[in-house]
């Protein structure tokens, strides 16, 4: 085996989280990102957990957008896509100046602690404009903190027609959002080659854990496992205040 940026245990760890963290989402439509991120945080290298959370959450989201294309809502993503774009270059700027390790763990420790237990408001009719803006300022965001996927959920959640149109439209729209931080990362100079192997191993595990998630779409205890992820995503929060203090 080439050698990797991390243990062989943490690397398991990982794999199993990205399965795991997409059956959830195809699932039952749940945090699957944010438990990544949190996973990440406590594992890897702090300057390398957007990027690598970036690569793994398309992995998983491409797949699970070829396989529910067509309950995809043209209305619902294209004013997402565009926003995309312009929040991601309107981040650019401030993107090279990274803010120092433990910052950056207490913004994200902070972030994943709100999108928990902080209760996001659902958006109930339609607007191409207001889209815009919201799209916009989370791509904005998700430069920053990557694991925006429960604000959109949340934004789509009543605009969507029934819930495969939901799953459908934000792997669609997060798919776009991941590969244009992508794009910008690798434009800051992260070097991708040493991870390699890691990446494709999770996106490997997330596209299986896709592939069964959607056979249990709306099979599973939803309203357990939202207890059950938002206490684990707690301990996650904790133990990355605790890593830098």
């Amino acid at each position: 085996m080439p050698d990797l940026p991390i243990s062989l245990d943490v690397l398991y760890v990982l794999i199993t989280t990205s399965f795991i963290a997409s059956l959830l989402t195809a699932s039952v439509g749940i945090g699957g990102g944010t438990l990544v991120l949190a996973v990440l945080v406590v594992t890897v290298p702090i300057t390398a957990v957007v990027p690598l959370h970036s690569v793994v959450q398309l992995g998983s989201n491409s797949g699970r957008t070829v396989m529910t294309r067509h309950h995809i809502s043209r209305q619902l993503f294209w004013p997402l896509v565009i926003g995309a774009f312009i929040g991601t270059l309107l981040a650019a700027p401030l993107s090279a100046f990274w803010l120092t390790d433990m910052q950056l763990t207490l913004l994200l420790a902070t972030f994943t602690l709100v999108v928990t237990w902080v209760p996001i408001p659902a958006v109930k009719t339609h607007s191409t404009r207001r889209n815009l803006v919201f799209s916009t300022t989370v791509s904005f965001v998700g430069v920053f903190v990557s694991a925006t996927g429960p604000l959109i959920a949340a934004f789509l959640r009543h605009q969507a027609a029934n819930r495969k149109e939901l799953v459908a439209t934000m792997a669609a729209s997060v798919s776009t959002m991941n590969f244009l931080r992508i794009v910008l990362f690798s434009t800051l100079g992260f070097i991708w080659s040493e991870w390699l192997l890691p990446l494709a191993l999770m996106i490997a595990a997330g596209f299986g854990g896709t592939l069964i998630g959607l056979q249990l779409l709306g099979r599973l205890p939803e309203q357990l496992f939202q207890t059950l992820l938002k206490l684990l995503l707690t301990v996650l929060a904790l133990l990355m205040i605790v890593r830098v203090l």
